[in-house]
């Protein structure tokens, strides 16, 4: 999916590909709901406001990033999620640091600091700052769907609230944002991120409302590894050294800082 929208933002606006994003998910969980006659109505609605307003922010924030950076350093910045909610446990929930979470945080956040300097070389700044806060809307919207999932709300409920939120906004910033370009190409671009993004968003909510927190988010990380490789194939992205060390260092944390999230919290 961030392939697809790297292609179309050359063309299309950022609130346009939000729109054609959300809108199947929103139209098709719709008409699921109400041809099985599932209740629409939701009892978590702030839980859901909370979830939609994190999600819809880290999802524009990532577009654009993805759009001006590189592949892997775009969905990289993203999984630096789980670094800003271990950071967030320490300064508002009052545990303390262990060394082993301080070297994890370290080593993320240097990882970080190698990877912003080929973005600075290549005057893209803002695009970075904006990837970055991508994995920090990500840390609370993940954190939300874990409530809701606890809270007994279905996913397809929460993606479809979501979804619907995603739309409206997306329809009112419209009229801010800069012209798009309509061709046949982007126009199945679009739709080619509509349907992906949608089967891709009910499989992540399933798998982390049932499935092993742990496991999930390690394998996630196998993303970056995909948008090298997409990135490189479509577009030559070749990362410097320090931005390849910069990528290895977040991983590694990325998932240690996981593994470590996850122990606290069965424990």
């Amino acid at each position: 999916m961030s392939a697809l929208v790297k292609s179309a933002s050359a063309d299309i606006s950022v609130p346009a590909i939000v729109l054609f994003r959300n809108l199947p998910s929103a139209v098709g969980l719709l008409v699921f709901a109400l041809a099985r006659g599932l209740p629409l109505s939701v009892a978590q609605w702030r839980l859901h406001a909370v979830r939609s307003a994190l999600g819809v922010s880290g999802m524009a924030l990532s577009f654009y990033a993805i759009g001006q950076l590189p592949l892997a350093t775009a969905t990289t910045l993203e999984y630096t999620a789980p670094l800003f909610i271990m950071v967030a446990l320490f300064v508002f929930g009052g545990r303390r640091v262990s060394i082993a979470e301080v070297i994890i945080m370290v080593t993320g956040f240097a990882g970080v600091l190698l990877l912003l300097r080929p973005t600075l070389q290549a005057d893209q700044s803002l695009p970075f700052l904006a990837g970055l806060a991508t994995g920090a809307t990500a840390a609370g919207a993940y954190r939300m769907v874990w409530r809701l999932g606890r809270a007994g709300e279905p996913g397809w409920r929460i993606v479809l609230f979501y979804s619907v939120v995603a739309v409206v906004l997306a329809l009112l910033a419209l009229p801010l944002a800069p012209a798009s370009n309509y061709s046949v190409k982007s126009v199945w671009t679009l739709i080619g991120i509509g349907i992906v993004g949608l089967c891709a968003q009910l499989s992540m909510t399933h798998a982390f409302r049932i499935g092993s927190t742990t496991l999930l988010a390690t394998l996630q990380y196998t993303t970056v590894i995909f948008s090298a490789c997409l990135g490189l194939f479509f577009w030559g992205d070749r990362p410097t050294l320090a931005g390849s060390l910069g990528l290895a260092l977040i991983l590694l944390s990325g998932v240690f800082a996981v593994r470590d999230l996850n122990r606290v919290q069965a424990g």
